[in-house]
């Protein structure tokens, strides 16, 4: 009997192990149509809106598509005095988001590229960022 005790505590030791590992992070991922998550998004140049801009989003990825092709697109709107992209009915996951768009105050044309991270269904306002550009 005392021989197979040192065998015994070695499965057991094992079982311990084997128990005590610790689970990986799993990386976020997904996005697009399906929830109840809302992101409305507000272009800026400089310290001012960019009222006409058209905003692209891509679903399920932080980089801009390599084949330039997008999931949606929204126009911005007007909301009081700042123009917005309102994308809704989303899931949780990634999301990456493109504006171009004609900056009237100076004339310029503009783009400008943001991501989020939507971790919880949730309504966000993110702003983006543009610069000036020649198309």
């Amino acid at each position: 009997m005392l021989k197979r005790l040192p065998i015994v505590f070695v499965f057991v030791l094992l079982f311990v192990v084997a128990g005590c590992k610790k689970q990986s992070s799993q990386a976020l991922t997904g996005g697009g149509k399906g929830g109840t998550g809302k992101i409305t998004v507000t272009p800026e140049h400089g310290n001012s809106f960019v009222d006409s801009c058209m905003v692209y989003i891509k679903y399920g990825t932080l980089d801009a598509p390599a084949n330039g092709v997008y999931d949606d697109s929204v126009k911005c709107i007007m909301e009081g005095a700042q123009p917005v992209a309102i994308f809704d009915s989303l899931s949780v996951g990634l999301y990456y988001f493109l504006g171009v768009g004609y900056h009237q105050l100076t004339g310029l044309n503009v783009k400008g590229a943001i991501t989020f991270t939507m971790a919880i269904q949730q309504s966000k306002t993110v702003y983006l960022p543009t610069y000036a550009y020649n198309p």
